[in-house]
């Protein structure tokens, strides 16, 4: 029994080399390295300057990601139809786990009851608990790291974004 899981997931896997890793993919572990070292090292402490930061770095990243993709004539493959409920599952998933996360940080594990009869008033307490607890400088960093999670695999939904190397180049004229 344990022979075939295991030969399962040999096969699953052996299609991830690290060689065949995406440039964009390559990108998010630019950006999250950073995320690591604003978290570990805490070069900025204003937590509005590391939001600032976050953002020109994921502009400057998707910069470079559209200049690889005109050098190597990517065209985009259009939408699919699981596109939509993807992102709208990632985006739910991402709140949801943040807002976990939140309510551990600042309550001390203290979750609201969930009803969804007062669904407005969750969302916008859960809201609230996330904005204090992402505030925190020590804290930022961890919780842009998540958001940039959550913007890779919208990207990959949306398939502008790949990724394996070999998906990009399939979506390339000159391959």
């Amino acid at each position: 029994m344990f022979e075939s899981i295991k030969r399962k997931i040999d096969d699953q896997n052996k299609d991830n080399d690290p060689k065949d890793m995406s440039f964009d993919f390559k990108l998010m572990f630019v950006y999250h390295i950073a995320m690591m070292i604003l978290f570990g090292l805490r070069p900025i402490s204003n937590p509005l300057h590391q939001v600032y930061l976050a953002i020109t770095l994921i502009l400057a990243l998707i910069l470079v990601s559209f200049f690889n993709k005109l050098k190597s004539n990517w065209s985009w493959p259009g939408l699919s139809f699981s596109s939509i409920p993807s992102i709208t599952l990632n985006l739910v998933f991402t709140y949801l786990f943040l807002a976990f996360a939140s309510y551990a940080m600042t309550t001390g594990g203290n979750f609201p009851d969930v009803s969804l009869a007062d669904l407005e008033s969750l969302l916008i307490e859960s809201w609230e608990v996330i904005l204090k607890a992402a505030s925190n400088p020590v804290f930022t960093p961890w919780y842009l790291a998540g958001i940039g999670i959550a913007f890779m695999n919208s990207m990959v939904s949306l398939k502008l974004a790949t990724l394996k190397k070999s998906e990009f180049e399939a979506q390339c004229s000159n391959s």
